[in-house]
């Protein structure tokens, strides 16, 4: 049947305006269609002025040359992102935590400016953000709980100076409330000792079930009281809560709208055009790659993403700009938790090294699950982060054993050599195969260079950078910001240099150029 040809009515060709001419009342630039270009990038090197000018009023202009660092873990998330993150800072202008909650938390031992040794413990707060000339941000895909968030502002504002002029919360990031919490608390509860994940009960599924569902509150939310009131409603529904929690909701985020609106600000613009304009950022992360929601052991999961592509969804940053991905690894294996471990031990060794490297969760307490090192672990993690360098956290650890164990395969129950698999029932039959190396039998803790470390150790450290594919850029011999010891020549070991200044000494973050001044940004076609 031949197409028959309609032609509009009246009505509707008058509605819709022709494609071949503008409307009558557009403004049409006088000089042709790229005249306005000139008044546009005007306007948004103005705006970007604004957006840069608390960083630069913290950290001066930008360093001779600016770089992005993402720290991440190679384990289940417990071997020290927080003081690598914390040292790392000295270099960089800005420090952002990009995903999890208060759910993970990291700790970061230095010395004041009086000599005196302190150690700061924060779920929230940005490692790193102590260095007067950093700027804090706390990025869209981070879960806040207001109540943690001030309390930490209050009791680190006395530590940390000017601690909130230098600290942005992303107003896109959601909001973790007390009835999340509730229900945390109540799933691991009704899941009994045989299904429960293990989790700190703060709330961080839940919250993460709202972001979802699209019913979650964000901080940007706080601005508009009647949107609140309607997301409070909906979550009340649909977790099963009574109608009369809506209330209490509403009066406990009332106790910390001020001062989360007082932080709150764009932080993806904000990071975006520190970059473009030549700052330097470290990006810390939280847990480890094995709890990773969609690459993790499912369900032995957290709900958030930890491995490397967390940076783009909880940034807004191109991966690609990230330059350096530190990962680090603790010298043994610990978990906290439920879930498959192939290298657990129960016994006198699991206990040894729990009591040596005091083995306790920072957010909880709980004692953690130990032993021996797990490379095939490890070696899986490089894969999947493509880690450009890898720290060897926690080395002084083993200073008093005569032999170390580390499993370089998996022994499945149908034999051979196995590799790590994210598969809870494959990884639970499997058995470790190690390999034994011998102890250095000798303190490691006031150790500074490289070769000052044991012969044992450095082979203990080479044989890692061997099995893996990747160097090992440093070790940890103690948790203080000195205890740090560097490969020379190292990636990691060019990063943490500050760069040589014939005017005078070196600032950390290697600045430039007058105070306040910006470099132009290079020029662009229309969208600048």
């Amino acid at each position: 049947m031949p197409e028959q040809k309609t032609s509009a009515t009246p009505a509707a060709s008058a509605s819709v305006p022709s494609p071949s001419s503008p409307p009558a009342d557009a403004a049409v630039p006088d000089a042709g269609p790229r005249a306005v270009w000139p008044a546009v990038r005007e306007a948004r090197r103005e705006r970007r002025e604004r957006l840069l000018a608390p960083l630069v009023a913290v950290a001066g202009p930008p360093p001779q040359q600016g770089h992005v660092t993402w720290v991440g873990d190679l384990q289940q998330g417990d071997g020290g992102k927080g003081a690598m993150a914390d040292r790392l800072a000295a270099f960089h202008q800005i420090t952002a935590r990009v995903q999890g909650g208060d759910n993970a938390g990291h700790t970061t031992v230095f010395d004041d400016a009086e000599g005196r040794s302190r150690t700061v413990k924060s779920h929230l707060l940005p490692s790193g953000v102590r260095h007067p000339h950093v700027l804090g941000v706390i990025g869209n895909g981070v879960l806040v709980n207001p109540e943690t968030l001030a309390r930490e502002v209050a009791e680190l504002d006395a530590v940390i100076p000017s601690l909130r002029r230098r600290l942005v919360v992303s107003d896109r990031a959601h909001l973790v409330l007390p009835l999340h919490r509730e229900v945390d608390g109540r799933q691991e509860r009704e899941r009994g000792s045989a299904d429960a994940i293990g989790t700190t009960r703060r709330g961080i599924g839940p919250a993460n079930v709202s972001k979802t569902n699209r019913i979650g509150v964000r901080v940007g939310d706080l601005r508009d009281p009647d949107l609140l009131r309607r997301r409070i409603e909906q979550n009340v529904r649909f977790f099963g809560l009574p109608e009369d929690r809506t209330e209490a909701e509403l009066a406990w985020l009332d106790r910390h709208r001020e001062l989360v609106l007082s932080l709150a600000g764009d932080s993806v613009a904000l990071l975006d055009a520190a970059v473009d304009a030549g700052y330097s950022v470290v990006l810390e992360g939280a847990q480890g790659p094995m709890l990773d929601i969609e690459h993790g052991v499912y369900p032995y999961v957290t709900t958030s993403p930890t491995a490397f592509y967390s940076v783009t969804s909880g940034s807004g940053l191109d991966g690609a700009r990230v330059g350096h991905r530190v990962g680090v690894l603790k010298a043994y294996q610990t978990m906290v938790g439920n879930g498959p471990f192939v290298t657990e031990d129960g016994s006198a060794l699991g206990e040894r090294l729990r009591s040596s490297g005091e083995e306790f969760g920072t957010t909880t307490g709980r004692s953690r699950r130990c032993g021996w090192l797990d490379l095939v672990h490890a070696r899986w993690a490089v894969g999947l982060n493509r880690y450009t360098g890898v720290v060897v956290t926690k080395l002084d650890v083993l200073d008093d054993f005569e032999h170390i164990g580390v499993c370089v395969s998996y022994r499945p129950a149908g034999g051979g050599h196995g590799e790590f698999r994210p598969d809870n029932a494959y990884l639970a039959q499997c058995e470790p195969v190690y390999a034994w190396l011998p102890g250095w039998r000798r303190p490691t803790r006031n150790v500074r260079r490289w070769e000052e470390l044991p012969v044992q150790a450095r082979d203990f450290l080479r044989y890692i950078a061997d099995y893996l594919g990747v160097e090992v850029a440093a070790a940890g011999v103690g948790p203080a910001q000195r205890d740090l010891v560097l490969a020379p020549g190292s990636g990691l070991a060019r990063l943490m240099s500050p760069p040589h200044r014939p005017d005078g000494p070196a600032h950390p973050g290697g600045r430039r150029g007058p105070a306040g001044a910006l470099p132009a940004r290079p020029g662009r076609t229309p969208a600048g």
